[in-house]
């Protein structure tokens, strides 16, 4: 959230907002603070940890294993202007992540451009492609470029909209761009996935969790996976010491029926009393046919 505030995100009360009001009420919904709360916390893990949930997230899978990954540079809404000409104006992509990965490393450049609530846009895609190009132009070792595309996914999953979408771009700019997509949901699984390397990075998935359950996203498990939880909730030998009585109850016993008639009659008696409707002699059935 602080990114937010710093690049003076988030300046407005949502609508329907008034005084007395919980910041939590103020938070929720809120595109920029959920990109700056989620993303600020993911630049914190190292380059590998990074790499694997940005590739376990994404689809299609926009980054090829590596094991030697260093974080180079992070940045929050920067504004591109080397374009301006031929665009008419600055970009603001919402993240930019540089990293380096690989042995000879290779330098891969991620613009983030995240959505809530909305619907990721081809033609904003085309001009932060052309921004980021016109910002590495002249630079030695220009490296990948990927752009990720998170919320806003349609109905169709993300592949599909990503194939849909660019195929828009190459019709209607001659771009070949290369993009990957998921949803929030997508992020909040990955992060279920892929393996903490320690306590820090723990409290750092922990915190992700936080920011996505704030804004209504929250992981449910598949009737298929309720498996995995079986074995915490066994009811075992020693779960059940504390239920057992000190010196077991008496036994009840009744009567033997010795027979079904009787058996009847003996019901009938004992459940009289609740019974709000008496036993009425005079009132038989007829068939209707007599």
């Amino acid at each position: 959230m602080l990114s937010a505030i710093l690049h003076g995100k988030g300046r407005r009360l949502p609508e329907g907002t008034g005084p007395g009001d919980s910041l939590r009420k103020v938070f929720v919904r809120s595109e920029d603070l959920l990109t700056s709360s989620v993303f600020e916390r993911l630049s914190y893990l190292d380059g590998p940890t990074l790499w694997a949930v940005l590739a376990a997230t994404f689809r299609p899978t926009p980054l090829p294993e590596r094991k030697v990954v260093e974080v180079l540079d992070v940045e929050f809404w920067p504004t591109w202007g080397q374009a301006r000409e031929s665009l008419g104006k600055a970009v603001e992509p919402d993240v930019v992540i540089r990293l380096s990965a690989g042995d000879p490393p290779t330098t891969w450049t991620l613009i983030v451009e995240c959505k809530l609530g909305g619907s990721q846009d081809p033609g904003q895609w085309a001009n932060e492609w052309v921004a980021c190009l016109a910002e590495r132009e002249g630079a030695e070792q220009p490296g990948e470029t990927v752009l990720l595309a998170l919320g806003g996914v349609h109905h169709d999953g993300p592949e599909r909209m990503v194939e849909r979408l660019v195929g828009v771009i190459r019709t209607t700019e001659g771009l070949t761009v290369h993009v990957a997509a998921a949803d929030w949901t997508d992020l909040l699984r990955s992060i279920g996935q892929v393996e903490a390397p320690g306590p820090a990075a723990r409290r750092i998935f922990d915190d992700v969790r936080s920011a996505l359950d704030l804004h209504g996203y929250r992981r449910t498990l598949p009737m298929s996976d309720l498996s995995i939880l079986r074995a915490h909730y066994v009811v075992g030998e020693g779960s059940v010491g504390t239920l057992r009585w000190g010196v077991p109850p008496p036994a009840r016993h009744e009567e033997p029926v010795r027979g079904e008639a009787d058996g009847f009659a003996r019901w009938t008696e004992r459940t009289a009393a609740l019974r709000p409707i008496r036993l009425r002699p005079e009132i038989r059935w007829e068939d209707d046919d007599a």
